[in-house]
């Protein structure tokens, strides 16, 4: 049989090691060949790297895709009304606006500042400004008595007494609650949970519902109305306040109840003997009791808390992302007033008195902000005043844009107000 050698390939200028192919004589025998004793050569290609990059790629990309997709999936879980929904509410707050700005409605009936945006509740509409100028949304209610419950992506606005709810995120509205019986009070926690109140007669009942409007649990009282009703961040316990009559004097209780074990018994008992409780409120790890003569702090899962009173009553109170502001005084003197501030966790941070009438009041980073008449404050929590400035004539609340600049607003406008330094 001939003997055979390999060729040697010259390298030029053009032939790099990089090149994954290769041209080479490798001997071919066929039936030919096998009857002369000739081999021929036949020049094949070799494919020694290209596919083993391809291959290498493509478990980069899968092993890519698969952990945007779980990251996305975790978004979607851990935000508290879903990746799609607080991208909706993203963009919608962004873009350029200005002042002064008009208001839909005759009369203001709340405002509530949420950060980058704040949003105004009058007889006839809800609406979101961003603290640029921009009108985000503006949506008619048409509810008779409207009151609204504010989460960090959605606000709910019910009409008391009557039979109806909206849930709105800064896209506009997303989900309409009928109920059958009249609507007492109504609450949305951070996940999107909602709790509604009804009453019938002398009972009540209270029920909640997920982010998607489906029940998933509800309570009845046969002789006391549900006056409060309120599920933790978590989605997992419901906090409600219960106001009867024994023995010719009121008697308040605050229940607990764990939503998951869809039991009737409460986990929780706490009486308040004849304070009435005009408001709870999801302060970090527990809940705020906010009564007509006190404040009270209890744990959700330890049941353990603190209480904080002051001389004369809770006159107003603002629930912030900063913690509670209170403000103390008395019926026949509203001019001197108490201001404690409360921590996430429920304790007392801060206290000093404000001889001056309170036309709004605000907490914000540790400032306190306070309009009276046509005068705006602002302290620090110690009560040493920082700045003082003037509105315009009629405004009835403002929200903080910044650390020295409100949006004051009025019945049929909203301003910009910078409090400058004396």
């Amino acid at each position: 049989m001939a003997e055979y050698k390999r060729k040697k390939i010259k390298k030029s200028f053009f032939h790099k090691k990089k090149s994954s192919v290769v041209e080479t004589n490798i001997p071919m025998t066929d039936k030919k060949s096998k009857a002369t004793g000739i081999i021929h050569e036949k020049k094949i290609k070799v494919v020694r790297g290209n596919k083993q990059q391809r291959l290498q790629f493509a478990k980069v990309l899968i092993i890519a895709i698969a952990i945007v997709s779980l990251s996305l999936v975790i978004l979607s879980v851990s935000l508290p009304v879903g990746l799609y929904e607080n991208l909706v509410n993203l963009s919608a707050s962004i873009g350029p606006g200005s002042f002064p700005l008009s208001i839909s409605g005759s009369d203001i009936i709340n405002t509530h500042t949420n950060g980058s945006y704040y949003y105004v509740l009058s007889d006839s509409n809800i609406t979101a400004y961003s603290n640029s100028g921009k009108i985000i949304i503006d949506e008619f209610h048409g509810f008779a008595n409207p009151i609204m419950s504010v989460s960090d992506t959605r606000v709910l606005v019910y009409d008391q007494g009557g039979k109806q709810a909206y849930v709105y995120n800064l896209g506009g509205k997303i989900h309409t609650l009928e109920t059958k019986k009249e609507i007492i009070t109504a609450s949305i926690s951070k996940d999107g949970f909602i709790a509604v109140s009804t009453q019938s007669g002398q009972s009540a009942t209270v029920t909640v519902y997920n982010k998607n409007l489906k029940q998933i649990f509800s309570w009845y009282s046969a002789d006391s109305i549900i006056n409060n009703a309120l599920v933790n961040n978590s989605g997992k316990k419901l906090a409600v306040t219960t106001l009867g009559v024994k023995s010719g004097q009121y008697e308040s209780k605050l229940l607990i109840f764990n939503i998951k074990t869809e039991s009737a018994d409460p986990v929780h008992t706490e009486n308040f003997g004849s304070s009435i409780v005009l408001s709870i409120e999801n302060t970090g790890s527990g809940v705020s009791a906010i009564c007509n003569d006190k404040y009270k702090f209890i744990h959700w899962k330890k049941f353990t808390g603190n209480e904080v009173t002051a001389t004369g009553e809770i006159n107003l109170y603002r629930n912030t992302k900063n913690g509670i502001l209170l403000v103390f005084n008395r019926a026949n003197n509203r001019t001197d007033n108490t201001i404690i501030l409360i921590s996430k966790s429920g304790k007392k941070t801060a206290e000093f008195n404000l001889q001056s009438s309170i036309t709004d009041i605000q907490y914000n980073k540790g400032r306190v902000y306070h309009l009276s008449d046509t005068t705006i404050n602002i302290f620090n929590k110690n009560g040493e005043k920082l700045r003082s400035g003037n509105c315009e004539y009629g405004v009835q609340k403002f929200s903080v844009i910044s650390a020295y600049t409100i949006a004051a607003i009025s019945d049929n406008q909203i301003t910009k107000t910078t409090i400058d330094k004396e």
